[in-house]
């Protein structure tokens, strides 16, 4: 009786997996449309909301009614609103906004579409150029970026030990919400982000929106290229998981380089540990990594460790601390 109880509530699991994806759809598009930016501060009626968006009523007053029931507006009588903590992410300009994150996902849709067929040739089915060609594009994935950083960035600023560092590369850096947060806690820190072209005319605002522009400075380049010199500290985020083990290892090389004497370098991403399927989130981006690049998947402690020794890094060492989504990070020393 108990093991029948237990198959159940393991099929229920999987059930409730597979139906996961009507939530995730119904948020992205209503993100998409502007539905909570244009309910805005005050309550709305879904014939008012449809002559706005320019949608059918019927259509979109299903769709609040589904955004309610999954409590991310709240409904009375016949009017709809942003529930207290929603006017907190879901309105444009607010510090914790993340309209832009959930927009890439609905333009990454297409791309999961096709998940069979990566998995079936072991290659990208939507390959993209770093979202360097279109200007809008390039914005709302730099700014996506921005979205994810700012739910710990603060706190990864806290717990990252840059006592005496008076210079931080950060290696791929996109919105440089992290090289931000880092001067902020590091009154004696100044930080170079490094990247593409169009991603730091974004870059741009959000440093300058944070008012961090003499601290800040902004360098064009590709790491995979070659890395500036003379820092005490080089910061990579979410960067390894976009590459294959082979370019990993020569980067780590390019890094050491970078480095002054005694410098650290600090590699966050969704770690795995040694099975290689948990943390679950984890595992399961590394199916996105197959669907939009080459060769980039999520890596273990181990492989990050054997990259780092090979380009004679010491004291390598892997924090966990509660970040969103198991984040952690490897931390390591050139002598």
């Amino acid at each position: 009786m108990q093991k029948t109880a237990a198959v159940k509530r393991y099929r229920d699991r999987a059930l409730n997996t597979g139906y996961l994806f009507s939530d995730a759809k119904a948020l992205m598009v209503a993100a998409k449309l502007g539905v909570f930016d244009h309910i805005g501060t005050g309550s709305k009626s879904p014939t008012e909301l449809a002559k706005a968006i320019r949608t059918s009523v019927r259509g979109l007053g299903l769709l609040l009614d589904a955004l309610a029931g999954m409590g991310y507006i709240d409904k009375k009588g016949k009017r709809y609103s942003n529930t207290r903590y929603g006017r907190e992410i879901f309105l444009k300009g607010k510090e914790l906004y993340i309209g832009d994150m959930l927009r890439l996902h609905e333009a990454m849709w297409d791309g999961w579409d096709h998940l069979e067929e990566a998995v079936r040739t072991g290659k990208p089915t939507q390959r993209h150029d770093m979202f360097q060609d279109d200007k809008e594009e390039t914005r709302m994935f730099i700014m996506a970026m921005h979205n994810t950083a700012m739910g710990h960035a603060e706190k990864l600023a806290s717990l990252a030990d840059l006592s005496g560092a008076r210079t931080l590369l950060d290696i791929g850096g996109g919105p440089g919400t992290y090289s931000i947060f880092f001067c902020k806690a590091n009154p004696g820190l100044k930080a170079t982000v490094l990247d593409l072209p169009g991603t730091l005319k974004v870059t741009r605002d959000v440093v300058s929106r944070f008012k961090m522009s003499r601290r800040i400075s902004l360098l064009e380049g590709d790491y995979n290229k070659d890395l500036p010199k003379g820092f005490d500290v080089a910061f990579l985020s979410h960067i390894i998981h976009s590459e294959g083990d082979k370019t990993n290892t020569a980067l780590m090389k390019k890094v050491h380089d970078a480095l002054n004497p005694g410098g650290r370098i600090f590699v966050q991403d969704f770690i795995l540990k040694e099975g290689k399927t948990q943390p679950g989130f984890a595992s399961t981006f590394a199916l996105c990594m197959l669907v939009f690049t080459e060769n980039g998947r999520t890596y273990s402690f181990s492989e990050i460790k054997g990259w780092l020794k090979a380009a004679g890094f010491k004291s390598i060492r892997w924090s966990k601390p509660l970040l969103p989504r198991d984040i952690s990070f490897v931390t390591a020393c050139r002598d």
